[in-house]
């Protein structure tokens, strides 16, 4: 069970980007075109950025008390409770949730900050990057750096300036960066190339994690296109079960001995069925793959997976490494944990030996981030 004394730690949770980020960040002549908040003539509020218009989901935020809270609506940051944007407000949410620390990824510049790969102005996109990064180091975890990790994005479409990024945030205080789960679907060379060698380089020297959210390729795995959106939670961990094997057999792990990768929000049931078949795999076509090493040692080493429900998992520690395994609670999301995230990570915990417990929690990600204990 979960000792009374944890400090649980979600690897997976989100910042709702506060209007003025952009504006407060950009050089002058670009803050007309970069990313920036305005009123709609239907009363919602949207982004604009360049000639795109972005509207938040109401179900990637929370609502305020006395405001439609239906996910499916458009959200405005006067119904969103502060602690969506707002660091300090986040902090008091985390401590009425039972919750220690936060890993972060953005919204509106998407999961692996691929917003800005489709800008027109290359400059701007790298400075919305820049911009962003300075952010989550200067205002976000500078509230409180013990409890608010800071976590990077970067213009991987422009694998030197990524690098680049790479070597200038680790030197400010970022312990993790995002990367997409499956470049190729945004139109990158996919991991199995030497392409990605520079930035490879820069984090493996720099000793960040790798963070692969699902959706970060920009696509979710889907049966078709009249299915129901819920449809794709069943099997929503299907991305991170691709970017696995991708990196399992891609041979960057055998080169880049220091990278370590968290699987976010994809769940971690699925680990003990991929394991297992990628051992055949390697086994009987090991003449194919860039990997040296059998896939459960290179799990063990080097990767990291996550859970929000997840009893298959947890049933299944011994054949996913009990040091490998993480907690989210995936604030603000409609679909997160907030506002009971310790009282049912004790629930899910029940059944788990005290140390086990303690490492889902807490240990493992405290180790993985190189958090203080």
């Amino acid at each position: 069970m979960l000792p009374p004394d944890a400090q649980p730690i979600s690897v997976d949770d989100h910042i709702i980007e506060p209007p003025q980020l952009w504006r407060d960040r950009l050089p002058a002549r670009y803050r007309d075109i970069g990313p920036r908040v305005v009123e709609m003539d239907d009363g919602t509020e949207a982004w604009l950025y360049e000639d795109q218009v972005i509207r938040t989901v109401r179900g990637n935020t929370r609502t305020a008390p006395g405001f439609d809270d239906n996910p499916l609506g458009w959200a405005r940051f006067d119904q969103m409770r502060p602690g969506c944007y707002d660091p300090k407000a986040r902090l008091a949410e985390m401590d009425g949730d039972g919750v220690w620390a936060q890993v972060n990824f953005p919204d509106f510049c998407r999961f692996a900050g691929h917003r800005f790969i489709t800008g027109k102005d290359a400059t701007l996109a790298r400075l919305c990057i820049l911009a962003y990064n300075d952010f989550v180091v200067d205002e976000w975890s500078a509230t409180d750096p013990r409890r608010l990790v800071p976590l990077a994005v970067l213009p991987f479409w422009d694998v030197a300036a990524a690098a680049e990024e790479v070597r200038r945030v680790a030197a400010r205080g970022v312990r993790a960066v995002a990367f997409s789960e499956n470049p190729t679907t945004l139109g990158l060379p996919s991991v199995y190339t030497d392409h990605w060698e520079p930035l490879w380089q820069a984090i493996d020297e720099c000793g960040l994690v790798v963070c692969l959210h699902i959706g970060s390729s920009s696509k979710l795995i889907k049966s078709s296109d009249d299915a129901p959106p819920c449809s794709v939670l069943p099997y929503v961990g299907a991305n991170s079960m691709i970017a696995c094997t991708d990196w399992l057999f891609s041979g960057i792990l055998e080169r880049h001995r220091g990278i370590r990768v968290q699987f976010s929000e994809g769940g971690a049931g699925w680990v003990p069925y991929l394991l297992e078949q990628a051992e055949e795999v390697f086994a009987a076509h090991r003449v194919q793959l860039a990997a040296e090493r059998p896939p459960r040692e290179v799990f063990a080493e080097h990767m990291y997976v996550c859970f929000l429900h997840d009893h298959t998992a947890l049933a299944s520690i011994g054949v996913i490494p009990e040091d490998n395994v993480c907690w989210e609670s995936d604030y603000p999301h409609e679909s997160g944990l907030f506002p009971h995230s310790r009282a049912l990570l004790e629930e899910h915990l029940r059944d788990v030996p005290d140390v086990v417990a303690g490492k889902i929690a807490e240990g493992n990600a405290r180790r993985l981030f190189g958090l203080p204990g």
